[in-house]
C-alpha cells in the first residue's frame, strides 16, 4: 500500500541488530507490551452480588463474603445466603420486638414488615412507637430494626437478616424508666412476640454494677418460664432452685415455648468494664451477644465475660465499613456499630431458626447456639479453651461466631431438650478464713453430687456472691469445676472504687456447658490489682453455687 512501509517477518533480534549497525542510530531495543495496575484494593466479587437488588447489598460483607475467591482463608460472613437459597428460610411468620427508642415504621425499607400489634410507647404512654425526632440520637431502634427486617429487592438500603420477619417497636429508652416499665417492656404482647431484642443495659463506664430490678426479673421468668406446677397448685413465682426435681414450667412466651431475649454484651471494655457486672447479660433467660470486626478481631469496646454465648459481626472504632441498615428520615447508614449492632444480627439468625422449627423452646435455642458457632474465624484472638465436655469457649466471644446455615440446618430436625433441674449448694466460709485482700486470697471448696444425680449435663452455672470490700472493682473471682475447667467469673474493674461490695449478686457462666457437675468445686476470691501498700482487706459473707442442667444427654433425643 502506497505510503506505508513493507511488513517484514524477520525475527525481532535480527531487525534490532540491523538498526544498531546503522550509523544514524544511537540506540535500539525491541519493545514489549506490559500491563500496569492501579494501586487500589482488588475488587473481588461475591457470587451473591446480584442476589438482591438493594442499593447497599454489596456492602453487606457480613452477609456475603467478597473474598470467596481467595483460597486458604476463613470466610468472613455469617453464612446467611445459603439459608435463603437452600433452606428457604427468610424469617416469615416470626415476630421480633425491638425494645429501644422507637422505630420509624414509615421507612421505605421497614413499612412492609412493621407489626403494629406488638408495638407500644411506654415512655409517652401511647401505642405509636415512632421515634421523637427532637432528640437526634433516637435513631438507634430504627437501625436495629433494619438489621433484622429490611425488605429485600426494593432497591432501598440493604437486606435484613430475616427480611420477611415482622418487627415492632417497644419504646423504653426515650426518657427515664423504672423497674415496672422495664417489666412491661419485657412481656409486652408476649403471646405474640417470638424474640425481644435489646441493645442496651447499664452505663458502660466501668463503675456500675446493675441489672434488672425485681419486677423485671420476674418479667424475664414470665416470658420464658412462668411459675411451676406442684400438684394442682400453680404459683406465680419460679423458685430459684427445685432441689434436683425436674421443673414443669408454665410458660406464656411464644405460647408456652418461651420468648427469646437477645441482649448486647456491652461496649465498656476501654474503661475496663466487664459484663459480669451487667445483670441483663447475667440473666439465664438472655442470649448475650458480643461482636467482632471484619478482620476477625475483638473490637476495642467489646466487653467480655463468661455469660456471653455467641458473637456476630460489627465494626470497630475506625472509619471502615460497619453495618448497613435503615436510619431515620427514610435514609440509610453505613456506620452502625458496637455490640448494639451485633445483637440484632443474632436476633435475625434466631428468627430464621424459629421459622425452620417453630417448636424450639428458649433452652433449645441456647443449645443450638452452643453447638453451631465457629471458632476458626476468631482463632487469632487469645483466650480460647476447651472444657471437659468438648465445648470451645472464650469469654470474649462465647462459643464463637454465628454460623446461620449450620444453626438453622440443625434446628430443622431438632428434638426438644429434656426438662431441666436446678439446685444449689453453699461454699463453706469459716469465720477464721473469710477475710481476703491484696496479700491473701480467699479459697473455698464444696463437693456436689449433681443434685442427687439429677444433673449430669450442665447448662448454666451461677455463682451468687455476697462480699464486702472497700474497692469493689479490685476484686476477681475464679471458679473451677470438678473437671478442672477454670472460669474467670469476675475480672477486676479498676475504675470501680465503690465500697458497696456485692450483695447476692448472681454471675452467670456458660463455660461449664455439658460437663458433669459431680465432684469438688473450688472458688477463689482475690485482689491482684490494688497497690500492695494500700492494705485493702474485705470479707466473703456468702457464696452459693447454682447449677442448671439435665439428667439425660440433651443431644440423644
Amino acid at each position: 500500500m502506497e505510503g506505508h512501509p513493507e511488513v517484514h517477518h524477520e525475527p525481532f533480534h535480527n531487525m534490532t541488530n540491523v538498526l544498531k549497525q546503522n550509523n544514524k542510530v544511537n540506540w535500539a531495543k525491541q519493545g514489549f507490551s506490559k500491563n500496569l495496575y492501579k494501586r487500589v484494593p482488588t475488587d473481588v466479587r461475591s457470587r451473591y452480588e446480584r442476589y438482591f437488588n438493594d442499593e447497599l447489598w454489596n456492602l453487606q460483607w457480613y452477609e456475603q463474603d467478597y473474598r470467596n475467591n481467595y483460597k486458604n482463608e476463613m470466610p468472613l460472613d455469617m453464612n446467611l445466603v445459603p439459608v435463603y437459597e437452600e433452606l428457604k428460610c427468610t424469617g416469615k411468620g416470626i415476630r421480633v420486638a425491638i425494645i429501644d427508642d422507637g422505630i420509624e415504621y414509615t421507612h421505605d425499607d421497614l413499612k412492609d414488615n412493621y407489626d403494629e400489634e406488638i408495638s407500644i410507647n411506654l415512655n409517652w404512654n401511647k401505642k405509636d412507637p415512632m421515634p421523637r425526632y427532637e432528640d437526634p440520637t433516637n435513631s438507634h431502634g430504627t437501625r436495629c430494626a433494619g438489621e433484622i427486617a429490611m425488605a429485600a429487592n426494593n432497591k432501598k438500603c440493604g437486606v435484613g437478616v430475616a427480611y420477611n420477619a415482622k418487627v415492632g417497636g417497644i419504646v423504653l429508652l426515650d426518657g427515664t424508666t423504672d423497674d415496672e416499665m422495664e417489666a412491661r417492656a419485657l412481656i409486652n404482647a408476649n403471646s405474640l412476640v417470638d424474640i425481644y431484642s435489646g441493645s442496651w443495659g447499664p452505663k458502660d463506664d466501668g463503675l456500675m454494677v446493675d441489672g434488672p430490678g425485681v419486677m423485671a426479673q420476674i418479667a424475664f421468668q414470665i416470658g420464658a418460664t412462668k411459675g411451676v406446677i406442684a400438684g394442682s397448685k400453680r404459683t406465680n413465682r419460679l423458685p430459684e432452685e427445685n432441689n434436683g426435681k425436674a421443673i414443669n414450667h408454665i410458660t406464656t412466651g411464644r405460647n408456652g415455648k418461651g420468648s427469646i431475649y437477645v441482649f448486647a454484651s456491652g461496649n465498656g471494655r476501654m474503661l475496663f468494664d466487664n459484663c459480669a457486672s451487667d445483670g441483663y447479660v447475667g440473666n439465664i433467660h438472655t442470649v448475650a451477644i458480643s461482636s467482632v470486626t471484619m478482620d476477625g478481631r475483638a473490637p476495642e469496646y467489646a466487653e467480655r465475660c463468661a455469660g456471653v454465648i455467641a458473637t456476630a459481626y460489627s465494626g470497630g472504632l475506625d472509619n471502615g465499613i460497619k453495618i448497613v441498615t435503615s436510619d431515620i428520615n427514610n435514609t440509610c447508614t453505613l456506620s452502625h456499630t458496637g455490640t448494639s449492632a451485633a445483637a440484632p444480627l443474632a436476633a435475625g439468625v434466631i428468627a430464621l431458626a424459629l421459622e425452620a422449627n417453630g417448636d424450639l423452646t428458649w433452652r433449645d435455642v441456647q443449645h443450638l447456639l452452643a453447638r453451631n458457632c465457629e471458632v476458626g474465624p476468631l482463632l487469632k484472638n487469645s483466650g480460647w479453651s476447651t472444657n471437659a465436655a468438648g465445648f470451645d469457649f472464650n469469654p470474649q466471644f462465647g462459643f464463637g461466631l454465628l454460623n446461620a446455615y449450620k444453626l438453622v440446618k440443625e434446628a430443622i430436625n431438632w428434638s426438644t431438650v429434656p426438662e431441666k433441674s436446678i439446685c444449689g449448694v453453699n461454699f463453706i466460709i469459716p469465720k477464721s478464713r473469710k477475710h481476703f485482700g491484696r496479700a491473701v486470697k480467699f479459697v473455698s471448696t464444696v463437693i456436689t453430687n449433681g443434685c442427687n444425680g439429677c444433673i449430669k449435663y450442665l447448662e448454666h452455672v451461677q455463682l451468687c456472691v455476697t462480699i464486702q470490700y472497700p474497692k469493689r472493682g479490685m476484686m476477681e473471682i475464679d471458679l473451677q469445676s470438678p473437671k478442672n475447667t477454670t472460669c474467670k467469673m469476675m475480672e477486676s474493674r479498676p475504675l470501680d472504687e465503690s465500697n458497696m461490695g456485692f450483695f447476692e449478686w448472681k454471675i452467670k457462666s456458660l463455660q461449664f456447658w455439658g460437663e458433669d457437675p459431680s465432684g469438688e468445686w473450688t472458688v477463689v476470691v482475690k485482689d491482684e490489682t490494688s497497690n500492695l501498700f494500700m492494705g485493702l482487706t474485705g470479707s466473703v459473707e456468702k457464696l452459693r453455687l447454682i447449677m442448671h442442667g439435665t439428667k439425660n444427654n440433651p443431644y440423644n433425643n
